[in-house]
């Protein structure tokens, strides 16, 4: 547990190290350029970073068990078939297409507009699961234990369309930040999130990762 502990305080230390050189030369360049870098612009980029993280994540699961998020939609569609796997994977290839849409300052303003639109869907799948008393698990970020459709999916769909309309109408929100700055903190957050979750099993993997290392 030290190793790891430490393991993990060094990754951290560097990607620290890389984002502040990151934002000191974004800073640098704006202010050359006779531009203001206001808390926006952090904000904006630690935003994209954190959205494109839950769409990543999303898509992973959506991809790798799709058999799950179909189930659940097909108990809102009453006796209706089952949306097909394909169909689900769909939805998964729009969501990492988002994730790239979001990193890119350049492409940011078509990745807002889904962002908010599948914000839009996911408010309405969640209410429509509530109003329904869907009791079946939406394997939402592929976590296995994970709530019906309900208050949590209402709840993040109305943050996507707030940072939808903030990233469309926020002056130069769409471009705040480097694609490397952002696609690193991306990486970062979903890479925490992921170990954070499963973080029994990571340890694990690691401690045998050890173990045969030091036999070897």
């Amino acid at each position: 547990m030290t190793l790891l502990k430490s393991v993990g305080m060094m990754l951290g230390s560097e990607l620290g190290e890389f984002l502040f050189a990151e934002f000191r030369t974004a800073l640098t360049v704006r202010c050359e350029q006779g531009d203001v870098v206001s808390t926006v612009d952090v904000t904006m980029i630690i935003v994209n970073a954190g959205v494109a993280a839950v769409f990543l994540r999303a898509a992973a699961a959506k991809a790798a068990s799709p058999g799950v998020a179909a189930s659940a939609v097909q108990e809102l569609l009453g006796g209706r078939p089952r949306p097909s796997d394909a169909a689900v994977r769909l939805v998964a290839v729009l969501e990492l297409a988002t994730v790239a849409l979001l990193v890119v300052p350049g492409t940011r303003v078509v990745g807002y507009v889904i962002t908010g639109v599948l914000g839009v869907l996911f408010a309405g799948m969640g209410t429509a699961g509530k109003l329904r008393g869907s009791d079946r698990p939406c394997g939402c970020f592929g976590i296995a234990e994970s709530k019906p459709l309900g208050t949590a999916n209402i709840v993040s769909g109305l943050l996507f369309v707030a940072v939808a309309v903030a990233g469309l109408l926020g002056p130069d929100a769409a471009g705040a930040g480097s694609t490397a700055t952002t696609a690193v903190l991306t990486s970062a957050v979903s890479s925490s999130w992921l170990l954070a979750t499963h973080r029994t099993a990571a340890q694990t993997a690691y401690r045998t990762f050890l173990r045969r290392w030091g036999s070897a």
